[in-house]
């Protein structure tokens, strides 16, 4: 370039700086900062703190920026974590300004001074803020995010002879946000200097002549103020140059010189971190007054005491008094991902069998936590929750379920003796395998009885109680009802239309009372539909000449023909004075010993169809068990030479591979005529 500057009008940075000075006394207005954030109800209002900057700025050159710093904020409050990136669009001077550090204004305002050198006026560079959630690790939005933008600033160097006027710089800035979606989200401008521009890009509207703030100071001139509007997961703030001005830096024609800006979160508002507050109350004196609790709140994912750190979840004091300030974990911070329990221990000589246990939530607005489950707790962001114990002198409480006894086995059939009856553990044990096995419904009349065993003397006013919904019952008696009772007995009422009319277990049973236990659970009765009894009898048949002298060599293939082995399948071909053995195989499929079963066959006895009277009769060899002789037969089963019914004596049947079956076998010879 031919044309020649004026020099005497060149203002370099580091002239700029020299006149800080004197630049100071004309700014009466530089001190006037930012007002506090204002936040939705329930949030918080925070700004970065002295750390956040310190933790995210960089002392070196170039910058080594923070990544993944959890704010500090000045709340102690934040779960946010927040990094740094850069991105340069064009190019830097190699032995420039290249900053992003952290720096304290004029009246201890902290700030990211952001100083550097461009080769050209076409070259900008972005600092983006990316926020997320320290315990999800996602994107966390930031609401009402405002910062301000400090020395945004012209400095005019002079002119030529052809009278074109270059500048060492005229700072330019665009601030962007974006939304969890990625969406680009324009801030609201809450203020600007007076010469600056209204809408972005920021920057002096002179194009004449300098508009000069002091280095680390509040100049109201140069400051720019925006807000967002909206919830934002990042910030982007774009520096550079007006690219409608010329520019001249010690002798470069076209290359702006150093220059900075302070860039300054004013605040942003979020919910915080969920708090909880878990207290001992008792409603009635102790038992004992050195009885003592503590409370405790432990972690579902490994059952540890979260609160173990906390010296006053253990109570003093005696009587129904728990001394101001134990038996409480204060007030803390907790997991908002996480599932907690509430819970409590015991200390000095205390039974927790002694009392019962009532458990409330409150929010901090004062409205109570309808839904609670203890076991289960679980609190979001802004929630705030006082949770109280309440032990009293406890109650006699008797409960238990009545469930579906059938082990999951889906399809249910009476005749199936398949792996899934006789490998399930499961199945018709006498035991309430939740949550394999689940409660049976309420049907109208299916009740509970608490009374009295059978036998006992005194007096004792019986209470029935229907079943609910997931089949569990419950009664509440107070020491008084209970009097010197040792025992008591809950019976089930079955109603005359009940579908699980098999049972599993008796429905009488006998609860023992012991010393200072008052909770009894688990008085469980177990049924099943017909379709899953535990009982079943398989009828096979061996067609023969009627010399068979032994029925014990015929052999068992219910698959097979009927002609040469013991067999279920339909008879065919058989003519008459043919005779009939019959093998009639009991199996317990279930899992507990069946008692007092007795088989009975009628032997056959109808017309056919020309009216004639066809009768079966009982013919030699005897009626055989095949357990050495069990089951036996009773006095009055069937004779030989007659019709009527095949009778057995009780017998049993256990619940293991060796015990679960027996079978009977006996001999028949129809009349002249045969019907099937």
């Amino acid at each position: 370039m031919n044309s020649s500057i004026e020099l005497s009008a060149f203002k370099s940075r580091v002239t700029r700086w020299i006149a800080i000075p004197s630049l100071l006394i004309l700014l009466p207005n530089y001190l006037a900062f930012a007002a506090i954030t204002t936040c939705p109800a329930g949030y918080i209002s925070d700004e970065f703190s002295s750390t956040d900057y310190s933790n995210l700025g960089s002392t070196a050159s170039p910058p080594i920026l923070g990544v993944n710093q959890l704010l500090n904020g000045l709340k102690s409050e934040s779960y946010t974590v927040a990094s740094n990136s850069l991105i340069t669009t064009g190019s830097l001077d190699a032995g420039g300004s290249n900053l992003y550090r952290p720096k304290t204004l004029a009246g201890n305002l902290q700030s990211f001074e952001f100083f550097q050198d461009f080769t050209n006026k076409a070259s900008s560079r972005t600092v983006s803020y990316t926020f997320k959630n320290s315990f999800t690790n996602e994107s966390q939005a930031l609401t009402n995010v405002s910062l301000s933008i400090y020395d945004i600033d012209v400095n005019y160097v002079g002119s030529t002879s052809s009278g074109t006027r270059y500048f060492e710089f005229s700072d330019q800035v665009t601030i962007t946000g974006f939304t969890s979606a990625g969406t680009s989200v324009t801030p609201t401008l809450i203020y600007r200097g007076t010469g600056i521009t209204t809408t972005a890009p920021y920057r002096q509207t002179t194009t004449t002549g300098s508009v000069l703030c002091s280095t680390d100071s509040v100049d109201e001139r140069c400051k720019v103020s925006v807000a967002f509007n909206q919830p934002v997961v990042r910030v982007d703030v774009t520096y550079g140059n007006n690219p409608d001005l010329n520019y001249y830096d010690f002798s470069n024609f076209g290359n702006p010189g150093d220059q900075l800006i302070n860039i300054v979160f004013d605040g942003y508002c979020y919910l915080p971190q969920p708090r909880l507050t878990y207290t001992k109350v008792l409603s009635s004196s102790r038992k004992t007054n050195t009885d003592q609790f503590t409370v405790q709140i432990k972690d579902n994912a490994d059952n540890s005491v979260v609160t173990s750190g906390i010296n006053s979840v253990t109570t003093t004091g005696s009587g129904n008094t728990v001394t101001t300030g134990t038996g409480t974990t204060g007030t803390f911070k907790v997991n908002p991902t996480k599932t907690y329990t509430l819970t409590e221990a015991v200390s000095g000589t205390t039974n927790l069998a002694d009392y019962t246990a009532l458990y409330a939530c409150r929010r901090s607005d004062g409205t109570t936590v309808t839904t609670l489950d203890p076991k289960n707790l679980k609190l979001t962001y802004g929630d705030s929750w006082t949770c109280t114990i309440t032990n009293d002198r406890s109650n006699y409480v008797f409960s238990g379920t009545v469930f579906n006894d059938n082990g999951n086995v889906s399809n249910p059939s009476k005749d199936d003796i398949s792996s899934k009856y006789l490998n399930n553990s499961l199945y018709f044990n006498g035991k309430y395998d939740s949550p394999t096995e689940s409660g049976i419904p309420f049907t109208t009349g299916h009740t509970i009885t608490l009374n009295k065993c059978a036998g006992d003397s005194g007096t004792f006013s019986p209470q029935t109680v229907n079943i609910g919904n997931d089949g569990t019952y419950s009664f509440s008696l107070t020491p008084a009802q209970v009097g010197s009772y040792t025992r008591l007995c809950v019976t089930q009422n079955e109603p005359s239309n009940y579908t699980y009319s098999v049972d599993t277990t008796s429905d009488v049973r006998q609860i023992n009372i012991i010393n200072s236990q008052y909770n009894y659970p688990s008085n469980d009765f177990g049924d099943v539909i017909q379709a899953n009894a535990a009982l079943v009898l398989i009828k096979s048949q061996y067609i023969h000449d009627c010399s068979l002298n032994n029925l014990a060599t015929i052999g068992v293939n219910y698959e097979g023909s009927a002609s040469s082995a013991y067999s279920i399948k339909p008879i065919s071909g058989i003519v008459p004075g043919q005779c009939i053995a019959y093998r009639i195989e009991a199996i317990n499929r279930g899992n507990v010993s069946l008692t007092d079963i007795v088989i009975k066959d009628r032997l056959q006895s109808k017309n056919d169809s020309n009216n004639s009277l066809i009768t079966s009769t009982l013919v030699n060899p005897i009626p055989i068990g095949e357990n050495s002789g069990t089951p036996s037969f009773a006095t009055n089963s069937v004779s030989i030479g007659n019709n009527g019914t095949v009778i057995t004596n009780t017998f049993s049947l256990g619940a293991t591979t060796a015990t679960r079956r027996q079978a009977i076998r006996f001999n028949t010879k129809y009349g002249t005529t045969i019907s099937n």
